[in-house]
């Protein structure tokens, strides 16, 4: 058990919220030195990995291939959890940084599809996974046909708004469980062209009560950008 009760019992909670994040399209794989702080507990406890075999099975029923698990986009997963939970605050963007380079300093810096859903509320992983797949974005995101791997995170604090926080974070190339001993060497990444204009937006999701809680979902798009 890390600091702050990563597996820890979780006290009734009855508001839950999700958010979801866009996708980002590129070409070949490049990997990106782990720059900034990503200290977290990756292994995964029992309801990650049940989340893992329900989202798993939901692909296959829809003939998708399963999803591998990733080392860096778990580290991803997890230290989003935690910071949500320890900071009181619930967004894809990080204090200080934005949710593409919390990615990218946990070491997945691969020029590929990428994307994110966050939760909040939720004790297990079939509460989550049922409110993920009952909201259109985020069950766009499980069912993302483009993503070959996942990171998945829960985070329990107590006193915290909502107690259990979730994140999973997808990923279209398949970089295996592999452990980061030491920072890379810097490389440069492929990076959308400024020149992209945005696109009309599709209308956001209205809020919906379900689950004595609040859900929000957007769908933006910018270039090869979707949230």
């Amino acid at each position: 058990m890390m600091p702050g009760g990563r597996v820890a019992r979780a006290a009734f909670v009855t508001i839950a919220v999700l958010a979801v994040a866009f996708a980002l399209r590129g070409g070949v794989a490049h990997h990106a030195a782990a720059a900034g702080d990503c200290t977290v507990d990756a292994s995964l406890d029992s309801e990650e990995k049940a989340f893992l075999t329900l989202i798993n099975n939901y692909r296959q029923q829809n003939g998708l291939p399963k999803l591998a698990v990733s080392y860096t986009l778990t580290r991803a997963a997890a230290w989003k959890s935690a910071d949500m939970a320890n900071n009181n605050y619930f967004a894809h963007d990080d204090l200080s940084r934005t949710w593409v380079q919390r990615i990218r300093d946990c070491g997945y810096g691969f020029n590929t599809y990428i994307g994110e859903n966050i939760a909040a509320g939720y004790t297990t992983a079939q509460a989550v996974f049922d409110g993920w797949k009952n909201s259109p974005g985020h069950n766009a995101n499980m069912l993302g046909a483009n993503y070959t791997a996942i990171g998945i995170g829960r985070y329990y604090r107590q006193g915290s708004p909502y107690g259990w926080y979730w994140t999973t974070d997808f990923g279209g190339f398949d970089d295996g469980w592999m452990s980061i001993a030491g920072p890379p060497a810097p490389v440069s990444l492929t990076t959308p062209s400024p020149a992209w204009t945005p696109a009309p937006a599709a209308t956001p999701t209205a809020a919906a009560r379900a689950d004595d809680g609040r859900r929000r979902g957007r769908n933006w798009r910018w270039g090869a950008w979707r949230r």
